[in-house]
């Protein structure tokens, strides 16, 4: 998959999430194989998820070397996932990835995907639909 490819990926899945209310893309070419995605996901909520994904077209696919997804409710922090070599989750299983909890804990998570983060969120979504 070409890094052109991976963009599109990208905006197909958030495009196929109805509570995403709008988006937006920053590509940041470093090389033809080398890139800097951001961009920011509005839902119909008004929450917001920031993300950042810096990426490499490599022989075995899409290599993501760093990665962070901040789901936030206007400046109220939710979640984040990221792979940051944060010395407060050296002691977790899956270090370098790990999740940070609303309540300021960090717990275990599996490599993160904007998708897997994406559909998260709307089980969020839905829950508070429900509750309400």
């Amino acid at each position: 998959m070409s890094i052109s490819e991976y963009i599109l990926k990208i905006e197909s899945v958030i495009n196929s999430f109805v509570i995403v209310s709008s988006f937006n893309l920053n590509i940041d070419r470093k090389t033809t194989d080398i890139a800097f995605i951001s961009g920011s996901v509005e839902f119909r909520n008004g929450a917001i998820l920031d993300f950042k994904e810096f990426i490499e077209n490599a022989e075995t696919g899409i290599e993501k070397y760093k990665y962070a997804y901040n789901y936030r409710s206007s400046s109220e922090f939710l979640f984040r996932y990221d792979n940051a070599p944060d010395p407060s989750a050296k002691g977790i299983k899956t270090f370098p990835h790990h999740k940070h909890l609303k309540d300021r804990s960090i717990i275990e998570a599996k490599p993160a995907e904007l998708s897997g983060v994406l559909k998260e969120i709307e089980r969020i979504y839905i829950e508070e639909i429900e509750s309400d």
